[in-house]
């Protein structure tokens, strides 16, 4: 193998760590979105229930009328 053949080689190896690298981190960002959306979801249910908030669209609401 020359040299040029071991450049693109490494090329390919480092372009397959950086790809793996973007995917791990997006996945990462997604999972961290989600939690908060949940965490923001269980935040506003529990205020329904302690009737702190109302919230015209939930199911809650015909429950308090």
């Amino acid at each position: 193998m020359n040299k040029f053949q071991l450049l693109l080689s490494q090329i390919d190896c480092l372009d397959e760590l950086m790809t793996a690298k973007l995917e791990n981190e997006r996945a990462m960002m997604n999972d961290q979105f989600f939690a908060q959306i949940v965490s923001t979801h269980q935040k506003v249910s529990l205020a329904e229930k302690n009737v702190d908030v109302k919230n015209t669209c939930s199911p809650m609401d015909s429950e308090l009328e």
